[in-house]
């Protein structure tokens, strides 16, 4: 048993220089009388990611991509009467450049499309532009010689690359921190060479004198995950509403601003919540007319994919379910989009006249150039079923043809879209859909599918995800 807890070798990550590239959120839990959630800090009252919080999300990442027996060496585990500690130690990242931001939410009632009351919640968030310096070390002991765990460090490398998402709501786009050094430098010590184990000792002693892995050809596949890109243009106005600078905006104006496009830092922001939220509702109406309203059927279907958080067993105990469907965040380019002043008037629903003195106005944006793709939606399914894929396939249709809205104002024709292009990874295939411009009226819709790279007739398979669905609801 000592020969087996021999180290054999290290794998270490220091000081990677990190950056929060999306709104992050890891509260304390509590609330201070006027903010319903707090982020996290120290007692010194700087803002940090727990390690705890990183390592959950790359041990969630090894057991997709490798399988169970993997994670349990990598990360430890006690079942089974098989124990051993975990290989990895990953630290506290302590950050710089913080600023505190607020946003709020709100929960709709799936039948009237309206705010349920008292379901509006703010919380705390850091803003996206944080940084600080990740450490991480993996331990190689003589027990695990034979599992290829260079193979995982390659992997972790990569996912610090691309990013990983961390914290709350990571499905709705928050929490996005990626390494700003790529590619990610890391550094193998194998003790039964002597010129590593020297370089270890000055490696402690602050002095690295080795020069960083090159990785290439690393695993990442997860079973089963859909990815679908959709590159969009808008078509109308839009607007996610921010209250907040209404104060300052009327001081301009004789105008009343209700509201404008809510921005983060110079960009123009689409909250993921917002996409989600969407997504969600269209997801429900489209399996409520599959399977005759039967709503029993519907919300097992939702909740499996979407999840939940606040459903009862039948011992009174909460049972939560993690959504498995990602989103992201969008942010737009300022000099892409101009916004302006729209006047409304409140108008009499009885006599039909204008109420006196109630002009109002919101501050929406437009896309200056409509031919341009200047917007793009990214959905994730982990473990994602056929029917699942069919569901997205028919929320992508509704979403190219402008029949699906975001944001405030779409019963004036606000946040709809236009679709230009779509990637679709599933199953092992590669989908590429995009719009074939033509000035005829009749083809104005028409697009073109690839498959692969290569052109050929794949609308079958495409079609099958959806007829999966649609059998799932009508065969039952």
């Amino acid at each position: 048993m000592d020969n087996e807890a021999k180290i054999i070798k290290k794998i270490v990550f220091p000081n990677v220089p990190i950056k929060v590239k999306s709104p992050l959120r890891i509260s304390t839990g509590k609330n201070d009388g006027i903010i319903d959630m707090l982020i996290l800090k120290d007692n010194h009252g700087q803002a940090f990611i727990p390690g705890t919080s990183i390592i959950g999300v790359l041990r969630n990442y090894i057991y997709d991509i490798y399988g169970e027996k993997i994670e349990d060496v990598i990360f430890g585990n006690v079942r089974n009467n098989s124990e051993n500690q975990s290989l990895i130690r990953v630290g506290d990242v302590k950050l710089e450049n913080v600023k505190i931001i607020h946003r709020d939410g709100v929960a709709i009632d799936d039948i009237t499309n309206v705010s349920k009351n008292k379901a509006k919640y703010d919380f705390e968030m850091i803003d996206r532009g944080a940084e600080g310096l990740l450490n991480i070390e993996i331990t190689v002991r003589k027990k695990f010689e034979n599992i290829d765990i260079d193979e995982v460090a390659k992997t972790i490398a990569y996912i610090l690359d691309n990013g990983m998402s961390i914290g709350a709501l990571t499905t709705k786009g928050y929490g996005k921190i990626q390494t700003k050094k790529k590619p990610t430098p890391y550094y193998i010590f194998d003790f039964n060479n002597e010129a590593d184990s020297w370089a270890w000792l000055d490696y402690l002693d602050g002095k690295i004198n080795k020069k960083p892995v090159k990785y290439e050809n690393v695993r990442t596949n997860i079973s089963n995950e859909f990815t679908m890109r959709i590159g969009l243009s808008l078509n109308s106005a839009i607007m996610i509403a921010d209250t907040n600078v209404q104060e300052d905006l009327t001081r301009k104006s004789s105008i009343k601003i209700r509201a404008v496009q809510m921005k983060n830092g110079d960009d123009y922001v689409i909250p993921g919540t917002s996409i989600k939220g969407v997504i969600r509702n269209r997801a429900i109406n489209i399996l409520r007319y599959l399977s005759n309203y039967n709503e029993e059927k519907v919300i097992s279907f939702i909740d499996d994919l979407m999840g939940h958080g606040k459903k009862v067993d039948k011992d009174g105990n909460n049972k939560l379910l993690r959504s498995r469907l990602y989103v992201n965040e969008i942010y737009l380019r300022k000099n892409n989009f101009v916004s302006a002043k729209q006047p409304r008037t409140r108008i009499d629903s009885f006599t039909g006249g204008v109420f006196y003195g109630n002009l109002f106005g919101d501050e929406p944006i437009w896309q200056i150039d409509k031919s341009k793709t200047m917007i793009s939606i990214n959905l994730r399914i982990r473990k994602c079923t056929e029917a699942e894929a069919g569901l997205m396939l028919l929320i992508l249709k509704d979403l190219w043809l402008g029949n699906l809205a975001i944001g405030g104002g779409k019963s004036i024709g606000r946040g709809t879209f236009k679709g230009n292009n779509c990637l679709i990874k599933y199953q092992g295939n590669t989908f590429r859909i995009e719009r074939v411009n033509d000035d005829d009226d009749k083809n104005r819709n028409k697009i073109k599918i690839e498959k692969d790279g290569c052109e050929e007739d794949v609308q079958d398979i495409l079609e099958r995800y959806v007829k999966v669905l649609c059998g799932e609801f009508y065969g039952k």
